[in-house]
């Protein structure tokens, strides 16, 4: 539970065009320990909002010329971060009208001006429970789709995600003109496993896959690739020593240098890559590419990126 008066300096955003309104509250949240931040005007909510956030909460008055309260809500709603903002709207009007008006408005919460105090205290901390809550829903479910998207030896995504990915792509690159191009990575001279350490069973993939020092490498291959390629190429492991690269918006020319590029980055991989010993493990990557063709699906287009 949340506590008012104990809440590690949470950052309020209040907003309203009566500047005596805003000290009162802001005097008030920072005997209860939070830290106030001032605007005086729709637009300046905006601006801080965007420039100085994200906020705990954001207090909010409706009636402010320019740029209303209502509007002001909006748009911050529409933001990534805004979605899991509460905004507490504050009013004059205490119609029921306005309230139903605010809450559609996006507002988590309406109260009544004058405010009282003690009230105050009370909804500022319903809505950091309730926002507290749904970010711990919201960070496992980011942890279980990173958990089933991800191979969790090298960090690259896994085959179901990429073959989606890839006939999406695919279908995007038909429908616009775009060039696309994907790479078949086939890792050669990792070490076959000599004792029941250097292997396991993965229980998610169903399938046995590597330990010791096999699997020390296939993550330093992981690290090597993943930091060689662009923010919107997607890397993947379809199995044990093969993986995959999905590139957009390329042609096959410009693949060949960067491919290049990764097989002198994993080559120079040591045998050790936490230790000390500077000698290399002796792995190289045997390589095959194409570029999207007419009528051509994700199966097709992976078998003539078969490395020859």
């Amino acid at each position: 539970m949340t506590d008012v008066t104990n809440n590690g300096h949470r950052r309020v955003l209040v907003v309203d065009d009566d500047k005596d309104a805003v000290r009162i509250l802001s005097d008030f949240l920072e005997v209860k320990e939070f830290q106030p931040v001032p605007a005086y005007d729709g637009y300046e909510a905006l601006a801080r909002f965007h420039d100085e956030g994200p906020f705990d909460v954001i207090v909010l008055d409706v009636m402010m010329p320019g740029l209303d309260g209502l509007e002001v809500c909006r748009q911050m709603k529409e933001s990534k971060h805004g979605q899991l903002t509460p905004v507490l709207l504050l009013s004059a009007r205490s119609d029921t009208r306005s309230r139903i008006a605010g809450l559609y408005g996006g507002a988590d919460d309406y109260m009544s001006k004058p405010v009282d105090l003690r009230e105050f205290a009370a909804r500022v901390d319903v809505l950091l429970r309730v926002r507290d809550q749904y970010a711990q829903l919201a960070e496992r479910r980011a942890d279980q789709l990173e958990s089933a998207t991800r191979d969790g030896l090298s960090g690259a995504v896994k085959r179901e995600y990429f073959m989606q990915r890839l006939q999406e792509e695919i279908s995007r690159a038909d429908r616009y003109k775009l060039e696309l191009t994907v790479a078949v990575l086939d890792l050669v001279g990792l070490p076959e496993p000599v004792q029941s350490g250097d292997w396991r069973i993965d229980e998610v993939a169903g399938e046995v896959t590597f330990a010791g020092p096999a699997h020390r490498l296939v993550q330093a291959v992981g690290d090597e690739v993943s930091g060689r390629i662009r923010s919107h190429d997607l890397f993947a492991r379809l199995r044990r020593g093969r993986f995959a690269l999905l590139m957009p918006h390329t042609s096959k020319k410009v693949v060949q240098p960067v491919l290049a590029r990764l097989q002198e980055g994993v080559e120079a991989i040591q045998a050790d890559p936490d230790g000390d010993n500077p000698a290399r493990a002796g792995l190289s990557l045997k390589v095959g590419w194409a570029e999207l063709g007419p009528r051509m699906d994700a199966l097709t287009l992976l078998a003539c990126a078969e490395p020859t």
